[in-house]
């Protein structure tokens, strides 16, 4: 695990009191704060010990690379935001900066006052990911783009937040833990002894958003992620988290068409489709449905065996199930392009 700490010490300017806002009326102080960065799960292990077979080593080796990136524990950039910690919940104060190291000093001033304080990381980079209604720190939030489907997210992004009670309290040093706001899952194939013309996976059943001041995700709207071929044997993506429960009348976006029989009860927490291309130009589509939660910060692996007719077989894996529909034809609300 690599540990980022970023040290910003608020240093005061010449000629004294340097006020953040116009209305304020309170003379600064100097405040070291430090950063760090918290990683939950060594994705090294998890892949060595998910996928131990020799055969499966190819595998291994090609997710391990994918994966290193997002698991790194290095920020490239830092999003600052301090609010007032009254019923007003007005920005006082906002700055950001390009880290792209494991540490790194910055000054500013800041009035002793009572602050929330949110920082986000590695936000900048992410298209598809965006930090929206930040004039408050209770509305501030991550937000996915709402397009049909996403691809895997290019950014592991961290938050954290920290109340600052700098007013009535002697405090000038605070620290400030970020966790990893996604996470990834995998899905391992064995192609041997079947070849296919191509492979198609789509998951289903992850937040759209998520609440940085109560630390709470949201489900606004369906959000699909198109899961990246790492190699032939191999997809994955990086995506928020999914629900740790799911009530019954809930399920995963749908994605295409389904018959009844491919129906789960009760509904799963996340749903991963695969669409096998045969060499006879027919599809078939296996729903992986997962009851046990996409955390976040964590790395989810699904590893599964390739039958002749396309299907696949989850293995080793007691909390996915498997619906299977040969001779799939495209069509429902969402339509995948394969």
């Amino acid at each position: 695990m690599k540990r980022l700490w970023c040290i910003v010490l608020l240093a005061a300017l010449i000629g004294g009191c340097s006020l953040i806002d116009d209305d304020l009326s309170v003379c600064g102080t100097d405040l070291l704060v430090s950063y760090q960065m918290r990683l939950e799960t060594n994705v090294q292990m998890t892949i060595n010990e998910e996928l131990a077979l020799e055969i499966e080593a190819p595998i291994a080796a090609a997710l391990k690379q994918w994966l290193s990136p997002m698991f790194s524990g290095k920020a490239h950039d830092l999003d600052m935001s301090f609010y007032s910690l009254d019923s007003l919940d007005r920005l006082r104060h906002h700055q950001s900066e390009v880290i792209n190291a494991e540490q790194k000093s910055f000054t500013l001033y800041i009035p002793r006052e009572d602050y929330m304080h949110m920082a986000v990381v590695n936000i900048a980079d992410n298209a598809y990911m965006s930090l929206t209604d930040t004039q408050h720190s209770s509305t501030a939030r991550l937000a996915l783009s709402k397009l049909d489907t996403l691809p895997s997210q290019p950014t592991a992004v961290y938050t954290a937040r920290l109340p600052m009670e700098m007013a009535k309290d002697t405090v000038e040093q605070y620290s400030v833990h970020l966790y990893m706001t996604n996470c990834a899952i995998a899905l391992a194939i064995d192609t041997l002894r079947t070849p296919v013309e191509k492979i198609d996976v789509v998951l289903s059943g992850t937040a759209s958003g998520f609440a940085i001041r109560d630390s709470v995700f949201t489900y606004d709207h369906p959000c699909l992620c198109r899961m990246e071929k790492v190699m032939e044997r191999c997809y994955a993506a990086v995506t928020l988290p999914t629900r740790d429960s799911i009530v019954a009348e809930e399920k995963p976006a749908p994605i295409a068409h389904r018959s009844p029989s491919a129906i789960s009860n009760p509904p799963a927490l996340w749903e991963m489709r695969a669409y096998v291309t045969l060499p006879s130009g027919t599809v078939t589509e296996t729903i992986l449905s997962g009851s046990e939660p996409l955390r976040a910060g964590t790395l989810t692996i699904i590893r599964t065996n390739l039958n002749e007719d396309g299907a696949l077989e989850p293995l080793d894996n007691s909390d996915v199930g498997a619906t299977v529909t040969l001779d799939w034809k495209q069509g429902g609300e969402h339509n995948i392009d394969i």
